[in-house]
């Protein structure tokens, strides 16, 4: 099969031939679409000379199940499915999930949802439900969210919007993007000082912040301007929980490895709201497997707004 993976430490990921896994336990899956995220790189990153090669790369992908194993009769073949494959990666024809592994979820795509758009679901959508859910938005709150056009941010304010939230969002030049996700406010961390900008407007300050870029000194300007009791969330990683809390701000990292909604049922609620239109895919850019290397560098360098996914679609 042609995946695109890394054989050995040191080397640069590529299309190599690769043998199709052993399904063994798991379900063999033909996949169609594979989704790209911020982590594919990050992991790239991560590989070390005890990784286990070769490495393919990706974590999303939405295709059809090739073989059921024995206790995995609660899908059967030729389903169509999305989901994480962690262990044989997703930028590839076939990958291989075991059945109930759970950090590899797997569930049904939705009629009327296609394999492309399913496989923009998984990391991205369901992060953002769990940011929403940590942050509890409801009606009438006032929710800013930084880094709104990104792949979490874009599913987290039509997320925050379903309930009701006024959605204030921040972006890096983008003002349209935003707008057209329906955010009541945006604001252009280019054009200005941003923190200052957001206090002046909500003196009394906001109810809540999902921060998706800033790094651990910036994150602390939020709390500028974020009401005595309010909330936020960062995903990467760079709030310190107790300096917020000494000045009454709930903070959360949320890692999207522990993430409780990584189930087939937190894949099976998102696919339902893209059902539903609660949410849209968001895809920007649908590449072939060819140019994995040319969109993982694009999003690496900032130059990567929405979803991108890679057709892979192996023959049968």
């Amino acid at each position: 099969m042609r995946a695109f993976a890394v054989r050995s430490f040191g080397e640069a990921p590529a299309i190599h031939d690769l043998p199709v896994p052993t399904a063994g336990g798991a379900f063999l899956l033909r996949v169609a679409y594979a989704g790209v995220n911020p982590l594919d790189n990050s992991n790239l990153a991560r590989l070390t000379s005890s990784s286990a090669y070769p490495y393919v790369l990706g974590i999303d992908f939405a295709g059809v199940v090739e073989r059921v194993p024995a206790g995995g009769n609660d899908l059967h073949v030729g389903a169509r499915v999305f989901g994480m494959a962690r262990t044989h990666g997703a930028y590839a024809e076939y990958t291989a999930v075991a059945p109930g592994a759970k950090s590899e979820p797997l569930a049904l795509i939705p009629n009327g949802v296609s394999d492309e758009a399913a496989a923009a679901l998984p990391t991205a959508a369901v992060t953002a439900l769990r940011t929403v859910e940590l942050l509890g938005v409801t009606a009438g709150q006032r929710l800013v969210v930084m880094g709104a056009t990104g792949g979490v941010g874009g599913y987290a304010v039509q997320m925050a919007l379903s309930r009701g939230a006024h959605v204030i969002a921040t972006v890096r030049g983008d003002m349209g993007e935003a707008r057209r996700l329906g955010a009541k406010e945006v604001y252009d961390s280019q054009a200005g000082d941003v923190a200052d900008a957001l206090h002046a407007a909500h003196p009394d300050g906001v109810d809540a912040v999902l921060d998706l870029v800033s790094g651990p000194e910036a994150i602390r300007r939020d709390a500028e301007f974020i009401k005595p009791g309010g909330r936020l969330v960062s995903t990467i990683f760079a709030a310190d929980e107790t300096w917020f809390a000494d000045r009454q701000i709930t903070a959360h990292n949320s890692a999207s490895s522990a993430n409780p909604l990584l189930s087939p049922q937190g894949l099976t609620e998102v696919a339902g709201m893209l059902a539903d239109g609660t949410i849209t895919s968001r895809i920007r850019s649908t590449v072939e497997l060819d140019s994995a290397g040319q969109i993982l560098d694009k999003l690496r360098n900032g130059g990567l707004r929405g979803k991108a996914v890679i057709r892979v679609a192996a023959e049968k």
